[in-house]
């Protein structure tokens, strides 16, 4: 994507048809603005990795599995999509709603899982409002993945079996119910 290094907005638009091969009023006509054409782009990018995690987690049975799947799945999406991470950041800048949106799915789908998972007794009990903070935490650590993943802080990336070891750690330490683990 011709915009992932600089961001949608920091983009001319001709840039974007010639990649795209198209006249830059077929842009303005499909699109009719930047912020249009970045709300197409982060609904199909967002269907796109839902999907393949989807299908990473569908066959692994438990909660635990299917999270390490589920991440394994993410990292991968994000490294073969590194653009997505740019385009998140850019619609939490110029289109809020649409990313409030999207957090809000993620949001709910961490949560039904959690749900789940204390339902049948694989984590520990919690109530709805630590399901809602763990629910955040999640969200929170994959933020701070994308961030890593994409050098913010000059650091080398330490590789996704540490990060997956990392963040497993951290899901079993503070989610596994004691007694039957």
């Amino acid at each position: 994507m011709v915009a992932g290094k600089v961001g949608l907005h920091r983009t001319a638009l001709a840039a974007i048809a010639e990649r795209a091969g198209v006249a830059v009023g077929n842009l303005h006509y499909h699109f009719g603005s930047r912020d249009e054409l970045l709300c197409e782009l982060m609904a199909w990018v967002q269907a796109e990795l839902l999907a393949e995690m989807e299908a990473a987690v569908a066959p692994v049975p438990g909660y635990l599995a299917a999270e390490e799947a589920s991440i394994r799945a993410y990292l991968i999406f994000v490294r073969r999509n590194p653009a997505y991470v740019r385009l998140a950041e850019e619609a939490r800048l110029h289109e809020p709603a649409l990313y409030r949106q999207g957090i809000a799915t993620w949001l709910r789908l961490f949560r039904e899982g959690l749900e789940e998972a204390c339902k049948v007794g694989e984590l520990r009990p919690m109530d709805s409002g630590e399901i809602a903070a763990v629910a955040h935490l999640l969200l929170g650590a994959r933020y701070f993945l994308d961030q890593m993943l994409d050098g913010v802080d000059g650091r080398p990336y330490p590789g996704d079996e540490t990060v997956v070891s990392v963040y497993m750690t951290f899901v079993r330490n503070g989610l596994v119910n004691k007694e039957t683990s």
